[in-house]
């Protein structure tokens, strides 16, 4: 959003329904229970593709839109990266010494080349490993390190989602953010 609508303001907040007695069940009674406590003009809605072929990406569009009311259509951003969401999160060794607790690693950090990206079979596992490396903790304090709060860490020390534009999967979450901010702003 920042880098696309750089003077729209944006604020976004996770939709947690875990505390609620009666918790939705369904993705449309989520996403209809979200604008009644998260009012917003925009929704994400993450689905990893688990697979590395690109023509997941619409099956699991349609997927999404077919569980959902016609009217909530034009709010919907579909999120579906290419095998999981790890694989977006490889692309900033600074971002993941950050989220490792040890911002002065001086190894390097190898991250898979940007063109193979979609085609890594097991993201999250490389993405863990690369976080335990470059936490620079052994033995015992290692066990203790926390990478699925790591990985979320990752995600926000990322600046810049630009190169990502190469990625099948992201151009398709770009191309369909695009449409449901334009519809919204009325252009």
């Amino acid at each position: 959003m920042d880098n696309l609508y750089p003077t729209l303001p944006n604020e976004g907040s996770f939709a947690d329904f875990r505390f609620l007695p009666n918790p939705p069940k369904g993705l449309n009674e989520k996403v209809k229970t979200a604008m009644n406590y998260y009012p917003f003009n925009v929704v994400f809605i993450h689905r990893d593709a688990e697979t590395t072929n690109p023509t997941i990406i619409e099956q699991r569009h349609t997927e999404i839109f077919d569980e959902l009311d016609d009217e909530l259509y034009p709010k919907i951003v579909c999120v579906i990266p290419i095998k999981m969401m790890e694989t977006w999160l490889m692309i900033d060794p600074e971002a993941i010494k950050k989220a490792a607790g040890n911002r002065n690693y001086k190894a390097k950090i190898e991250l898979p080349l940007l063109k193979n990206l979609e085609k890594e079979n097991q993201p999250k596992v490389t993405l863990h490993e690369l976080l335990r490396v470059a936490s620079g903790l052994k033995s015992r304090n290692l066990k203790k390190f926390n990478t699925e709060k790591a990985v979320h860490l990752v995600a926000e020390n990322i600046e810049d989602f630009s190169q990502l534009r190469n990625l099948v999967a992201f151009k398709a979450f770009e191309t369909d953010l695009i449409r449901v901010v334009d519809n919204y702003l009325g252009n």
